[in-house]
């Protein structure tokens, strides 16, 4: 059985061998017939360029026979061999084998039917001999190879028909392609229609046939053929466009800008070319572009958002973000500075990057892609703004009447705030300062001090400053520098300062100040001349006004015209005076801001610029409001009053030009002793000047030159500051009163004849003699110096004795003017109207009229001297004449009552003369009692430096118990006066007393007044009882002066001996327990005797009364009255305790 396996394979694998070679020869053969047959009809289709029905019948037999060969040769003995289709058998295949080995023959042949009669006998028939048979012929056909039965020599022969023909198709397409290439194309597309060929064919040069979308391209083509074309169109869409020929056969077009990708066709001579595609290639795009900045914190500045915006203007330290959006982008760079900044690339074509901003610069936005690459790049610039300085600008304004207070005003602004403001101050020179001025630090020049300011706010701000200078002791010599500085609040590299202009100062030197105040003296002097004019003018115009309208019957509007300009004039004049008043106070001012002078220059500034606020007087302007409201009224009623407006107005006025002739001499006084005063100390520091170059020369410091020099510029000074006295005493000879100066001539020449001897023999240098010169020079300078200051002091003295003696004389005869007028008064009342007496009467009065004009001159003539007056006093004069007049002039229709009531109205300016002479009298008592020898006044020779000590509180109770019993004598006599009935001498007599005893009770008032200053000078309050005790005095005083001495009085009288000698008391035990005082207080007050308290109670019924009338009174009484009515009111309190 195994052998008839191996028998059966062999012949299967012959089989399979018989079938590759079939198909190897079908190869062999299918080539050389397919080749040969494609070349045949490519070449009869290349000559003949046959039809479609040609074409078609060719290719359908190329296409048949090719099928059938192929089918044929090589299919189907490829399907046999892989025993996909039946083949031949293991019979067939074993006669194959037979014929060709002729040795087997038939054997083969004979053992497989052997095998097949083997498989069809019964299994129960022996078989053993046909097995035997088929096993020994198949022994011997086993050696033998089958396969060698195969003919491979006819595939060798075939193959020499094949290659021939590979290498002729080979050669064919080599040498000439389009020879097979286009037949076989049109065989191929036999359908299809075909040209012939053209005589010549489009060659597109331009390779390749892409350009980026939105780019121009130009398309260059060539021309190939026998013939070329003249004019070549392009056809592009619908549209034709002519080519630009550029050379022979060679054409151009430039597309302008490709959007899309296109077709397009080239026409020439009826010839056209294949359709050609254009490719736009995509390109790199940005569609958007968004940046967020977020400057730093300190700016203040918030977040910022653009859109499509890329040059971008920030500050220093913003954090920028850039989100971009592109289209058909791969890539994108982001350069700045030459540095790549990091890019994120996110989805949809967003790319993200951040930085933060240090400098300015460009940057570049570059996209990319596969495609094209990176064709262009977006270009932009960043400007980053670095925190800039802050600006400040500041102005300065003075005030003209204070120097030492500069107010400034600014403006401070910066591109993002404020860290703080400070003023700044520095000395550059520092003058001289004396051991007083020295009480705090000497100021170090170069030493910058500051002084914070409230911080600015917000990116600008105005800022306002008030610098005292008082407050840093500035003095003269001193020149300070002094700006301002701001910091800005820069986080990054820190604050920065800038500072305004930096501005000096200096005072104004003594030469300068004193300058500015001549200039300013002369124009008060001068507005003071004009006020006078004015002044005088108004007074005419009113008593022209008053005579007319006592003419008219009624008021027209000529009268009402003249009226209104009266009150124009007259408001011209109190603002002229206004403004006067201000203009002195300003150059006091500013006269001692920086050099203040002595307390008696003080006080006397202070005197005249009282004198000029007082100029008009407060009666004046309530007048001429209430002329005013009668003008505005203007009714025929109201003209009697205007009448009456106008005659009481014209007293004031004649008192306002004499207290403007007044204001003028004093200010012209004061002016000339400030001026001596000046000179005086001028000629001392020139000696001392004088004598330090003395020292000098004798020790020979410096050349002789420089000290001829220094001389000669001495020499200079001192004719200066005699030509200012020279000017001095011309200017003193123009006062109404001119003072007293000293016949210089002999010191001055002998003081020049040293100098200038002093200034050759340096030129020769005899330094010794020179230096004796020198001195004796300094030392008769000091000498003139002390002598002019001595006749100053000594002439001011005498005209103060000799006011004072003028003052109390005038004072007595005022008191005589005020009994006579009182008694003629008297007489008058008990005088009947058809008593020849009443002529007398008259004629006494006339007298009196006469006697009072006296004493207005004499009054006016010492008002111009004594600066304590007080300005009211040339009013009241003026009410004594004018109600004398008015009583003179009811005499002859002997109106009793109207001149009585004249009378009274004289009394009562009387008696508010006395009271302002003493008050005159009293200061300038006190005045030349301060600069006696040994009073206290330590800036005078002969002081000792201490204060004269005030009367003790037992000194003053025995004064006024002496007063007490004049007092008690006068009650008696006034007594027996009024049972007797007294006569006009007596009663006389009776006031002349009153009024010496009202003027001694004023003298008490003051020393108890000085008394309380002195005790309450420690603060301690121990003089509160003796300022309650002056209190008391003055009403006594007022009592006395209005000659009202009652059971009251002489009450008051004993109560003001009790509280003196409670005060005396008090100041023998001073320095007891607070409690044992309170005490004897408290007992003090339970011995009051029950008749002080009825007349206390009685007392304040009456000022109650009193305080319901409206009084009548110029300011200087009514201040007065409203003073007692103030202390009744504190001491009513301690009156009204009950006794115990």
């Amino acid at each position: 059985m195994e052998a008839k396996g191996s028998l059966i394979e062999k012949l299967d694998d012959f089989i399979r061998a018989y079938y590759l070679n079939q198909v190897v020869n079908g190869l062999l053969l299918s080539v050389a017939v397919l080749i040969v047959s494609g070349i045949t009809f490519a070449l009869l289709e290349y000559v003949g360029q046959f039809g479609i029905a040609g074409r078609t019948v060719i290719f359908w037999v190329l296409t048949g026979g090719g099928s059938t060969v192929i089918g044929g040769w090589v299919l189907w003995p490829l399907l046999q061999w892989g025993r996909l289709s039946r083949g031949l058998t293991h019979e067939q295949a074993s006669s194959i084998i037979g014929e060709h080995f002729p040795e087997i023959s038939d054997r083969l042949l004979n053992v497989l039917q052997l095998q097949r009669q083997l498989g069809t006998t019964s299994t129960t028939s022996d078989t053993s001999l046909l097995q035997a048979s088929i096993e020994e012929r198949t022994t011997a056909l086993k050696p033998v190879a089958f396969q060698r039965a195969i003919d491979w020599k006819k595939s060798r022969k075939l193959l020499k028909y094949a290659v021939p023909t590979l290498i002729l198709a080979a050669g064919i397409m080599g040498w000439s392609p389009e020879l097979v290439q286009e037949p076989a194309s049109r065989i191929l597309a036999h359908r299809q229609d075909f040209i012939p060929p053209p005589p010549f064919a489009f060659s597109v040069l331009s390779n390749p046939l892409a350009v980026p979308a939105l780019e121009p391209f130009t398309l260059e083509v060539q021309t190939e053929g026998e013939a070329q074309p003249e004019i070549v169109m392009i056809e592009v869409g619908e549209s034709r466009y002519r080519m630009e020929r550029t050379g022979e056969g060679r054409f151009r077009y430039v597309f302008p800008m490709v959007r899309e990708s296109l077709s397009f066709t080239l026409f020439g001579s009826g010839v056209s070319s294949d359709v050609y595609t254009l490719k736009a290639l995509p390109v790199p795009t940005l569609v958007g572009l968004e940046v967020t900045t977020t400057p730093p914190s300190y700016t203040g500045l918030p977040a910022e958002t653009v859109q499509d915006v890329g040059n971008l203007r920030v500050p220093e330290g913003t954090q920028i973000e850039w989100r971009i959006r592109s289209k058909d982008t791969e890539s994108l760079r982001l350069e700045f500075g030459g540095s790549p900044v990091a890019v994120e690339r996110g989805a949809g074509g967003m790319f993200t990057a951040a930085l933060r901003a240090k400098e300015s610069g460009p940057y570049w936005v570059v996209p990319s892609n596969s495609a094209v690459g990176a064709l262009d790049s977006m270009r932009y610039h960043l400007h980053v703004s670095s925190d800039q300085f802050p600006r400040i600008r500041a102005t300065e304004s003075v005030d003209s009447t204070a120097l030492k207070t500069r107010y400034f005003n600014g403006e401070v602004s910066d591109d993002y705030g404020f860290s703080k403001l400070t003023f700044v101050y520095q000395w550059i020179e520092v003058g001289e300062r004396t051991e007083e001025l020295l009480a705090g630090e000497r100021p170090t020049a170069g030493n910058a001090l500051r002084q914070s300011l409230a911080a600015p706010r917000g990116r600008g701000d105005r800022f306002f400053f008030e610098w005292r200078l008082d407050e840093i002791n500035v003095i003269q010599g001193d020149v300070l520098e002094y700006w301002f500085e701001v910091w800005d609040n820069d986080r990054i590299h820190g604050a920065k300062m800038s500072r305004s202009t930096p501005r000096t100062f200096s005072p104004p030197s003594k030469e300068e100040i004193r300058e500015e105040r001549d200039q300013a003296n002369a124009d008060i002097e001068e507005r003071m001349a004009a006020a006078r004019q004015s002044a005088a003018e108004v007074r005419e115009n009113m008593e022209s006004l008053r005579r007319q309208l006592a003419e008219d019957k009624e008021m027209d509007w000529k009268d009402e015209r003249a009226i209104e300009e009266l009150m124009k004039k007259q408001k011209q004049l109190q603002e002229d005076l206004n403004e006067l008043q201000e203009i002195n106070s300003e150059k006091d001012e500013r006269t001692n801001e920086f050099s203040p002078e002595e307390e008696r220059i003080l006080e006397k500034q202070e005197q005249l610029q009282n004198l000029m606020e007082q100029v008009m007087s407060d009666e004046l302007k309530e007048l001429y409001e209430e002329m005013q409201r009668l003008m505005e009224q203007m009714d025929p009623e109201s003209m009697e009053q205007i009448q009456e407006q106008l005659e009481n107005m014209q007293v004031d006025q004649e008192s306002l030009e004499k207290e403007l002739d007044r204001a003028l001499e004093q200010f012209k006084q004061l002016e000339f002793e400030v001026k001596m005063e000046e000179a005086i100390d001028d000629l001392k520091e020139l000696a001392e000047k004088q004598a330090d170059l003395a020292e000098k020369t004798r020790n020979e410091e410096g050349s002789n030159d420089s000290l001829q020099a220094e001389q000669d510029s001495l020499n200079k000074a001192f004719e200066e500051i005699q030509k200012e006295l020279d000017d001095l005493e011309k200017s003193n000879e123009e006062l109404e009163n001119p003072n007293t100066t000293m016949d210089r001539e002999e010191e001055r020449e002998s003081i020049q004849e040293k100098m200038n001897d002093s200034s050759d023999q340096l030129e020769q240098s005899k330094n010794k003699k020179a230096s004796q010169n020198q001195q004796s020079a300094a030392e008769e300078m000091q000498q003139m110096a002390q002598q002019l200051e001595s006749l100053m002091q000594q002439s001011s003295e005498e005209a103060l004795e000799m006011d004072m003696d003028a003052l109390r004389e005038l004072l007595e005869n005022i008191i005589q003017l005020s009994f006579e007028e009182e008694g003629l008064m008297a007489d008058l009342r008990n005088t009947s109207k058809n008593d020849p007496a009443y002529v007398v009467h008259g004629q006494t009065q006339r007298r009196l009229k006469d006697d009072a004009r006296m004493v207005e001159d004499s009054l006016f003539e010492l008002s111009m001297r004594i600066p304590q007056l007080a300005p009211a006093v040339n009013r009241e004069v003026g009410l004594v004449n004018h109600h004398m007049a008015l009583a003179l002039g009811s005499f002859g229709d002997r109106e009793t009552d109207i001149i009585t009531t004249n009378q009274q109205y004289v009394m009562t300016s009387f008696n508010n003369l006395a009271l302002m002479l003493d008050d005159a009298l009293q200061q300038m008592q006190q005045d030349m009692a301060e600069k006696q020898p040994g009073n206290g006044n330590c800036e005078k020779p002969g002081g000792n430096g201490k204060p004269k000590p005030s009367p003790s509180a037992g000194d003053i109770k025995k004064m006024q118990q002496s007063l007490g019993d004049r007092l008690e004598k006068m009650k008696e006599m006034m007594g027996e006066g009024a049972n007797a009935g007294n006569s006009g001498k007596q009663k006389r007599q009776l006031s002349k007393e009153l009024a010496q005893m009202a003027a001694q009770q004023a003298a008490l008032r003051q020393m108890a007044e000085k008394k309380a200053q002195e005790m309450n000078g420690d603060g301690s309050g121990d003089g509160n009882q003796m300022n309650d005790i002056a209190k008391e005095m003055e009403e006594l005083e007022r009592d006395l002066v209005n000659k009202n001495v009652t059971l009251e009085t002489l009450e008051r009288q004993q109560q003001l001996l009790v509280r003196l000698l409670e005060a005396e008391n008090a100041e023998m035990t001073r320095g007891e327990d607070d409690k044992r005082k309170s005490k004897a207080g408290d007992q003090n007050l339970a011995t009051e005797p029950a008749p002080l308290l009825d007349y206390r109670e009685q007392k304040n019924r009456e000022a109650e009364w009193l305080r319901t009338i409206p009084l009548e009174l110029d300011a200087y009484y009514r201040d007065r009255v409203n003073e007692y009515f103030n202390n009744l009111d504190l001491t009513k309190p301690d009156s009204e305790l009950p006794p115990q």
